[in-house]
């Protein structure tokens, strides 16, 4: 009969060593705080009001649009933004009736400004 291998095998302490870094990587993650917008974030996305943006990508209900303004009257611009929505700013403002709002410079981030953008007649 075979004889069992030790705990200090690598059979026994390549799964544990692995599991550990697993778990240190989730207790690592889950204690980070999350992103923040940061001021000039706030003000590049205050800078994109009156601008006309370009769609590059996205599906028919969650479009993505361009950081970058483009030209109101070149063919590729598709929307343009009419308000720019800051979370915790003072007087809370609303979107305009028929606006989309849509996150263009970073999603998912605590704070982001929304932009309230109106599609550019074809």
């Amino acid at each position: 009969m075979a004889r069992r291998p030790s705990m200090r095998s690598p059979y026994r302490l390549v799964p544990l060593l692995v599991m550990v870094f697993i778990v240190a990587i989730a207790v690592w993650q889950a204690t980070r705080p999350a992103a923040h917008a940061s001021k000039a974030d706030i003000a590049a996305a205050e800078a994109l009001r009156g601008d006309c943006l370009a769609r590059t990508g996205g599906t028919a209900k969650s479009p993505v649009y361009s950081p970058v303004p483009v030209r109101c009257t070149g063919g590729g611009a598709s929307v343009k933004v009419v308000a720019v929505l800051v979370p915790g700013s003072r007087p809370a403002g609303s979107c305009p009736r028929g606006s989309l709002v849509v996150q263009v410079l970073e999603a998912n981030v605590v704070g982001e400004p929304s932009e309230c953008v109106l599609p550019l007649p074809r």
